[in-house]
């Protein structure tokens, strides 16, 4: 069918899940996992609860549909550069990194959305596992991949750091924590922090630089 062919209709049918799902992520982020009701989904999307369920058939379901909307475009960009890497590998980091900084730091809803699981995870264990499986598994495991190819291509040292991926992670994790929990009232210099996380990963793993400046 024709875009020309497609009426109003058909268009706001087709729209309806993101609209959803953009409902939902503000409900999520203002009353919690816990605290929220479809019905509140529903009447913030100007729609029934029962056209939520048509598309969503739990609140868990919504839930993680609605961070899987948010993190699937960063989780294509890492696929991209984790699969048939070329080039340096530090600039493969580099970028990845980018990528991850932009998603968990700067965008506000990646760190509402660390904010939620951190919050809603030990009282709802079963979003932590679908969190691990469907974000957290597929993100270290391309950052494993990078840096495989770095050590394959003798550039990495083969370092015990390597082996965990969330390790690397952590600094990520700390300055999006440190932006929600502290906001304006002590802000960093994220673009120095960025630096800084990098130049200690480079340090850690590119054949040569470990020891500078001793």
């Amino acid at each position: 069918m024709s875009k020309a062919a497609v009426g109003p209709r058909q268009r706001r049918k087709e729209a309806r899940p993101g609209e959803i799902l953009e409902a939902a992520f503000e409900e999520f982020a203002l009353k919690g996992f816990a605290g929220t009701r479809v019905d509140d989904v529903a009447l913030r999307a100007g729609i029934t609860k029962g056209t939520v369920y048509l598309y969503f058939p739990s609140k868990e379901d919504l839930f993680v549909a609605t961070f899987k909307e948010m993190v699937q475009p960063t989780l294509d960009l890492l696929a991209s550069l984790a699969t048939n890497p070329k080039g340096p590998a530090m600039e493969i980091l580099r970028a990845y990194f980018r990528f991850v900084y932009d998603a968990l730091v700067h965008d506000r809803r990646g760190r509402e959305l660390l904010r939620l699981l951190l919050a809603d995870g030990t009282r709802f264990p079963e979003l932590s596992v679908r969190w691990h499986d469907e974000v957290i598994g597929p993100v270290n495991a391309r950052l494993a991949a990078v840096l495989a190819y770095g050590v394959e291509r003798g550039e990495f040292r083969p370092v015990a750091a390597s082996e965990f991926p969330n390790l690397m992670m952590a600094a990520a994790v700390s300055a999006s924590i440190w932006r929600t929990q502290f906001g304006d009232a002590y802000p960093m210099d994220m673009a120095a922090y960025f630096d800084a996380h990098l130049d200690m990963l480079e340090r850690t793993l590119v054949v040569g630089r470990a020891g500078e400046g001793r």
